[in-house]
């Protein structure tokens, strides 16, 4: 899945969370293109979002047992 501008605005006024421009820019960025050869789920990029909109960051995702997730090769959050 990608985010498209109409998700975006979709995503956040249902959320009735503010975003800036430049946050939506980065966002885009972001999830704008599929990681080849893997793809962005709709609770990835929501979840992403949020951490992105609450630290500043896209947060990396952690195990349950705190350690850290290890992504596949080229697939960076």
């Amino acid at each position: 899945m990608i985010l498209t501008k109409k998700d975006l605005r979709k995503w956040q006024e249902s959320m009735f969370t503010p975003i800036t421009a430049q946050q939506s820019r980065a966002i885009l960025e972001r999830f704008g293109e599929e990681p080849t050869p893997y793809e962005w789920t709709e609770q990835d990029i929501a979840i992403q979002i949020r951490n992105y909109l609450e630290c500043g960051e896209f947060v990396k995702t952690m195990l349950d047992d705190g350690k850290r997730y290890t992504l596949p090769p080229g697939v960076e959050f």
